[in-house]
């Protein structure tokens, strides 16, 4: 019964997969607000499925599974809300970042080492904002913003790198590997609204960061696998 449900998520878990990426392509060639929301949509609905998952399976860390899921869907009501005000979208994408922080001291409660991986990333991440000649912002108060910003991911990235190091597990690979990209698309998406990206950089934050909430989603399925009772 355990292997026939696992392997009905699984297949589940591909269609989805593959459905949201057909969606991004489909988006990035037709573009539109609410197609925008609707690509989102499949990360937070993979989510949710694997969050049944858990349920079937009896799974432990229910905490990290919701506070995942919770953060996705903020993800998605970002999305949505940067086209509309993007003070606002950036207010509640750095609140879903936060939450994956926080998901991932759920996972692994917080230590000193975890400075080790945060303070590199947020130095790369402050350097790449504050001093390249790539981002140029002149309003002091977009300044701090961005600042804030990329504290936080880099918290986040940092978190799910350090979790790595301690349990070099499917679930936390995919999680790094998932953060890594989010940062990655954060930073791109930077380098198009205040520097000279361009549509390289537009390209690269579209196929950087879908994937990696995606990512991020498909791993709650493997940490399932790896917890359940």
């Amino acid at each position: 019964m355990i292997n026939k449900t696992k392997q009905i998520f699984l297949v589940m878990n591909i269609i989805l997969l593959f459905s949201a990426m057909a969606c991004l392509i489909y988006y990035d060639y037709q573009g539109g607000l609410w197609l925008k929301g609707v690509t989102s949509s499949w990360f937070v609905l993979l989510g949710f499925v694997n969050l049944i998952y858990s349920r079937k399976m009896r799974c432990k860390g229910s905490h990290f599974l919701l506070l995942m899921v919770v953060a996705m869907f903020l993800g998605m009501v970002a999305d949505v809300l940067l086209g509309i005000q993007f003070m606002v979208g950036t207010a509640v994408f750095a609140l879903g970042h936060i939450v994956y922080y926080a998901a991932f001291c759920a996972l692994k409660k917080f230590t000193c080492r975890d400075l080790y991986a945060i303070i590199p990333v947020g130095a790369v991440s402050l350097f790449i904002v504050l001093c390249t000649p790539y981002i140029q912002v002149e309003d002091p108060a977009m300044k701090l913003l961005l600042v804030g910003y990329a504290v936080v991911i880099s918290c986040m990235l940092g978190k799910s790198i350090s979790n790595l190091l301690v349990d070099r597990s499917p679930s936390r690979w995919l999680q790094a590997i998932g953060s890594s990209l989010f940062w990655f698309s954060d930073l791109m998406l930077a380098l198009a609204l205040f520097g000279s990206g361009g549509k390289a950089a537009s390209f690269l934050c579209t196929y950087s960061y879908w994937p990696g909430q995606s990512i991020l989603a498909h791993s709650l399925f493997h940490f399932v696998n790896e917890n359940c009772e």
